[in-house]
């Protein structure tokens, strides 16, 4: 009786192993080698219909063959064999694509600009050493605390008082969450175009300098590039405000309002010392996901009862004790999940700057550096740290979420 058990013992961690591993490898090997070759001989769209028949046909068979073997197992193993057969390919993917990648990249880490030779920690100590490194590193906190803050904090708040609507609460959810459905780069664009700066006399097409250089001071009529009553004002107008190149301010050194400032105040320091480009990049985030975060919110807030609010009204809680007291309490699980998807959210930030500021002029972070170290500079070991360092980030947030989903099932 014991030989037979630990025979099908053998049996069943025979036909888990093709499941999970050997069956996948030959399909995914079979089917590489196979359009490697077609590639050579016929075209795009026809290999994509050749793709279609024999990969399905192939899986097909695959689950059969399968099926088949595990016949040949006892009844009371079947169904745990029949489910480790239909997630082997995934699994076996997921490994491929995504285990194997990040191993890869840790190895590369340690490795030279061309991934030839060993470097040690030599990546790792340039990583928190060299200045470019630091300030960008510093742009991915300051861009983790200010915008998962304010979108959480708006969000909230957005949502809370479309909820206290009576009228319009559709329409006003509606027009707060459509800057969701523009893509990153779109939204990049648009403030492009309310930050452009031209240098005088150049008519300013941004919006907030054509305002600026528009605004008349002392009785003196300003405009932006127009004739006004017969003369011509020009953008420069040393009696007018100057265009501001909002995008291209390191820091608030340049700007009128604070050149008067004491530097010995440490207080003055750092508002000087604040980087303006980096907070107006940071505007576009919040602006693309506060309403997201607030049709959320709405969802949870509605899913109180309402005899507690009801309750909190009768003991003659104000609407901010209620919304402190009673909202925030009850959604608090939900203001988790929205402020670990914008934690995610923050640390693969891309698209923004890319397209703002290509990460130059003190704006970069930790995606678009990692893209620079490869291709810009050619520097395997060292992109392959940045992206070691954004997992690092991301791992902690991931293992909160696996720990919390686990506390609720239990």
């Amino acid at each position: 009786m014991k030989e037979k058990t630990q025979r099908e013992k053998l049996l069943n961690f025979g036909i888990s192993s093709l499941a999970l591993g050997i069956f996948p490898l030959i399909w995914f090997l079979s089917q590489a080698l196979l359009f490697r070759e077609l590639t050579e001989l016929i075209s795009r769209n026809l290999l994509v219909v050749v793709g279609i028949i024999i990969g399905s046909t192939f899986i097909f068979l695959l689950f059969f063959g399968m099926n088949k073997i595990i016949t040949f197992a006892d009844k009371d193993s079947r169904d745990s064999l029949e489910a480790r057969m239909f997630v082997g390919p995934s699994v076996f993917m997921i490994g491929l694509f995504l285990f194997y990648p990040a191993i890869r990249t840790i190895f590369l880490s340690f490795r030279d600009r061309y991934g030839t030779s060993a470097a040690g920690f030599d990546n790792y100590l340039w990583a928190f050493s060299d200045p470019e490194m630091i300030v960008t590193i510093r742009n991915q906190i300051i861009w983790l605390v200010f915008v998962v803050t304010f979108v959480l904090l708006i969000g909230l708040v957005v949502g809370w008082l479309s909820d206290r609507l009576n009228k319009g609460e559709a329409f006003f959810k509606s027009i707060v969450f459509l800057p969701m459905a523009i893509s990153a780069v779109g939204a990049s664009a648009i403030f492009k175009f309310i930050y452009e700066y031209r240098p005088p006399p150049l008519t300013q097409i941004g919006i907030i300098n054509g305002i600026r250089v528009s605004v008349d001071r002392a009785n003196y009529v300003c405009a932006n590039n127009k004739d006004i009553d017969g003369v011509y004002r020009v953008v420069g107008d040393e009696n007018c405000l100057p265009p501001i190149g909002w995008l291209q301010q390191r820091d608030m050194s340049n700007l009128p309002f604070v050149q008067n400032l004491d530097l010995d105040n440490w207080f003055n320091n750092i508002i000087i010392n604040i980087p303006i480009n980096t907070i107006l990049l940071m505007v576009i985030m919040i602006w693309m996901f506060t309403g997201f975060a607030a049709v959320v919110f709405s969802a949870g807030i509605k899913a109180i009862p309402g005899e507690i609010m009801e309750a909190g009204q009768i003991d003659g809680a104000s609407e901010l004790k209620i919304f402190t007291s009673i909202v925030i309490p009850y959604i608090k699980s939900t203001i988790v999940v929205v402020g670990t998807y914008m934690v995610v959210t923050v640390l693969k930030a891309f698209d923004i700057i890319y397209v703002g500021t290509r990460g130059d002029l003190e704006t970069n972070l930790l995606a678009v550096k990692m893209l620079d170290e490869f291709s810009k500079y050619r520097n395997i070991g060292r992109s392959a740290t940045v992206a070691v360092l954004i997992f690092v980030c991301v791992f902690p947030i991931i293992w909160f979420t696996i720990k919390r989903e686990r506390e609720t099932v239990e």
